[in-house]
């Protein structure tokens, strides 16, 4: 399926996966459900969170006999796309308190600390060749108006008694951040980056060697609640039908396709763009090596760059969906290659002219408060969700994988009885078209006032307060 291929990202994953001196095992074989199968814990969606879950199972419970579904390829949706972020949950530090208290939002915050030091070590462990550079991240501002936009959270965490941030002069931020457009900042030692589709796809291959099923290109197309689930699917090589004691659902953004969730994210379209290798413009720069950069802008730009000299960045915001209708419209190129295009030449165009080699498309979603959700579906205790990271999965996917696999073993433990699982202060944004045309008119009103602000402007009221509606991001709740 051309889904399996949107992107770098995972054609590169392919193509090493097709290489038996890189795959390890001769890469993953494709086998899709068809027929009847049984599993005790089904998990429908073979991203990370999906993968975590499984594994983390596998940890807690070996014998547990596990299937995972995915409609294209295991990472073939927005974990193989992303920016390969592999972020904490410190920049979160306000919401968290808000919604946890102070003692659990520390521990969540530990939590995720230790998050993408285990993802280093699966990695080493595994022999995946996921790029894990543990280099950090440096939170900017792109305009005068960002400035010190992080500073509440700074202050929230050191009164946490957890100061994360270091605070960088202006020629710092720029030294490192390779582009002048950079004039102020903050670093956060913890983040790491990692090339996403090969991380997913390395899991997918030692989900399989603990013992876990992988059906891929098996689209499910009924979801059958009760006990047991029962799982349908009609995929190109037939149908299907997986029946389990126990379902987890690590759909992300898809999740706003089922109607328990359409009103508690909005799926919002990312645009990715990744140069030629570009040595020159990266020499003596803290860009050369893993570090991630982003501003605080309501729909963030985001870079880094690769271990062979390209850069990668991305921006959030080019789509919406109605109804939450995901489905494929999320795949292929960027849909706003020349918004994208034009980010990238004012934070690089003094280096001159940059080579585009691809650019590709997917899905991140925003909750109101800007923290994942977790827990188990009304009147069936026996089916377990995780989604809705803004666009801040990849480090804590795997805490979310923790959540749900005590979640779907039926244990009662600190990840259970966490406040962020079946969140009472997780707000309803309103119903079609409601949603919709007022994610259309935040959205513009953002754009039009950070443009005016990249001018140096204040941008007009009207517009200001519209995006201040804005669901947190990467950016701090406003």
């Amino acid at each position: 399926m051309n889904t399996a291929l949107t992107g770098y990202w995972l054609k590169q994953a392919m193509q090493a996966e097709a290489d038996p001196a890189t795959s390890g095992d001769g890469g993953l074989a494709v086998t899709p459900l068809t027929g009847e199968a049984r599993a005790d814990i089904a998990i429908i969606g073979g991203g990370f969170t999906g993968l975590w879950t499984a594994l983390h199972i596998k940890a807690l419970e070996p014998a547990a006999d596990i299937a995972i579904i995915d409609k294209s390829l295991c990472g073939g949706g927005a974990s193989g796309r992303n920016g390969g972020f592999c972020m904490t949950w410190s920049s979160k530090a306000l919401p968290l308190i808000a919604a946890c208290g102070r003692q659990e939002a520390l521990r969540l915050i530990r939590a995720s600390e230790e998050s993408v030091r285990a993802i280093g070590r699966f990695c080493a462990d595994h022999a995946i060749d996921a790029q894990f550079r543990h280099d950090g991240w440096l939170w900017t501002a792109s305009n005068p108006s960002q400035v010190d936009a992080w500073q509440p959270t700074l202050e929230a965490l050191a009164a946490l008694g957890a100061p994360t941030f270091e605070t960088l002069t202006p020629a710092q931020v720029a030294a490192r951040s390779g582009t002048p457009v950079t004039t102020a900042g903050v670093y956060d030692p913890h983040v790491a980056t990692v090339q996403p589709a090969l991380l997913a796809r390395g899991m997918a291959r030692v989900a399989r060697q603990q013992g876990v099923r992988l059906y891929e290109h098996s689209p499910v197309v009924r979801l059958r609640r009760g006990n047991p689930v029962v799982i349908d699917t009609a995929g190109p090589a037939g149908a299907g039908r997986l029946t389990a004691g126990r379902a987890v659902l690590a759909l992300n953004a898809w999740a706003a396709e089922l109607p328990e969730f359409r009103t508690t994210f909005v799926p919002v379209g990312v645009d990715m763009i990744i140069t030629e290798p570009v040595p020159d413009l990266l020499a003596g720069t803290g860009l050369a090596g893993g570090l991630a950069v982003s501003d605080v802008r309501v729909f963030v730009n985001f870079l880094r760059s690769t271990p062979d000299g390209r850069i990668a960045m991305g921006k959030g915001g080019s789509q919406f969906f109605w109804a939450g209708r995901v489905g494929q419209r999320a795949d292929g190129a960027a849909r706003d290659g020349a918004a994208l295009t034009a980010s990238f030449r004012r934070f690089f165009g003094h280096k001159g002219p940059i080579a585009i080699a691809d650019t590709w498309h997917g899905p991140v979603t925003r909750t109101l408060n800007g923290l994942p959700h977790f827990g188990r579906l009304a009147g069936h205790p026996n089916i377990a969700y995780g989604h809705g990271y803004c666009g801040n999965g990849v480090g804590p996917s795997w805490t979310g994988g923790r959540i749900l696999a005590s979640l779907a073993l039926g244990r009662r433990d600190e990840w259970t009885d966490s406040p962020l699982v079946n969140a009472r202060q997780a707000r309803r944004l309103p119903p079609e078209p409601l949603r919709y045309v007022g994610s259309r008119l935040v959205s513009a009103a953002a754009g039009r006032v950070e443009a005016a602000q990249d001018r140096g402007r204040p941008g007009r009221r009207l517009d200001r307060a519209l995006a201040r509606l804005a669901p947190p991001g990467l950016a701090p709740i406003r």
